[in-house]
């Protein structure tokens, strides 16, 4: 059964993030999707939370050839201790991702695990568009 990974934030595949040097040869680009999910800014991250009133986050599905590995390193990136971790920044569940084709398949996402309250709703549904107007203004 394959194993997919979705990202939103610092590890899409046009971020520079050194981490993904380790894992990028276990890695493979499947294409753009989307989650029913609302953007916050955490600072040097964002976070993604539920959202089943039709807001959307466009991120990056993944193809995992070594999923316990790359699952494994991603988890202590993201402050887990481990898979079942529950009180960390972030957890790690699986949730349906709807491709641009229409197809969805079914990937392992890194929820933000807090109230987002006290935190800045990003407007756009990409994390790199956010990042890239953050910087004009």
């Amino acid at each position: 059964m394959p194993e997919y990974l979705f990202v939103y934030g610092t590890l899409r595949r046009d971020y520079d993030l050194k981490l993904k040097n380790r894992v990028s040869h276990l890695l493979e680009y499947v294409g753009q999707g989307k989650i029913g999910a609302s953007l916050y800014d955490l600072g040097r991250y964002p976070g993604a939370v539920r959202d089943s009133k039709g807001a959307e986050v466009i991120g990056d599905l993944f193809l995992l050839s070594d999923p316990e590995k790359v699952l494994k390193l991603l988890d202590k990136y993201e402050g887990l201790s481990g898979p079942e971790d529950r009180t960390a920044e972030f957890v790690r569940l699986k949730t349906n991702v709807r491709m641009r084709s229409g197809a969805q398949k079914k990937a392992w996402i890194y929820w933000y695990n807090f109230d987002p309250k006290d935190k800045k709703k990003i407007r756009y549904k990409n994390y790199l568009n956010y990042l890239k107007n953050k910087s004009t203004t």
